[in-house]
């Protein structure tokens, strides 16, 4: 079962039309990415979610376009390695996004309303914020075949997963 899979590193579920909460996720708390983007999960987020991530592994992670409701858990806001979160098109409360997870995450796109501190938001107007993803393929190198460190070569915001 998904809960025994407590050392997994990446969990990619995105555009699967699963539902349902994501209390499962509570033992993996070593991801590094999680790509659940466009399905119908909803409910919380678990709170000790990445808890146990090393804080030399740099962590991704898109959820938008699900059910998701009340704030961020807690262990987002004490992640330094947070280098992307995308988490627009949810039902977040007002205010689920904590200051430091602003200041911390390089890439982080939220609701407006779910994030007064977000310097980019999705307002349900603009669809270019609303609807960005992170591309899984490319994110883990896929995309460029054995030869993923020459195709990525200079790609500053792969620099950080340690992709060169």
């Amino acid at each position: 079962s998904f809960a025994n899979l407590e050392s997994l590193k990446y969990l990619v579920l995105e555009s699967n039309r699963f539902n349902g909460t994501v209390d499962v996720l509570e033992s993996m708390k070593k991801l590094t990415v999680l790509l659940i983007r466009s399905n119908s999960f909803s409910g919380a987020l678990p709170n000790g979610l990445f808890s146990e991530t090393s804080d030399n592994d740099n962590v991704a992670v898109d959820i938008g376009d699900n059910k998701f409701t009340d704030v961020l858990p807690s262990s987002f806001a004490n992640m330094s390695n947070l280098v992307s979160l995308i988490g627009a098109k949810n039902s977040f409360a007002n205010s689920a996004t904590q200051p430091a997870v602003c200041e911390d995450t390089s890439l982080l796109v939220m609701d407006c309303d779910a994030c007064e501190c977000c310097e980019v938001c999705c307002d349900g107007e603009n669809d270019g914020v609303c609807d960005f993803q992170l591309d899984v393929r490319t994110l883990l190198g896929y995309d460029c075949g054995t030869w993923f460190a020459y195709c990525l070569q200079g790609t500053e915001y792969f620099a950080g997963f340690g992709i060169h």
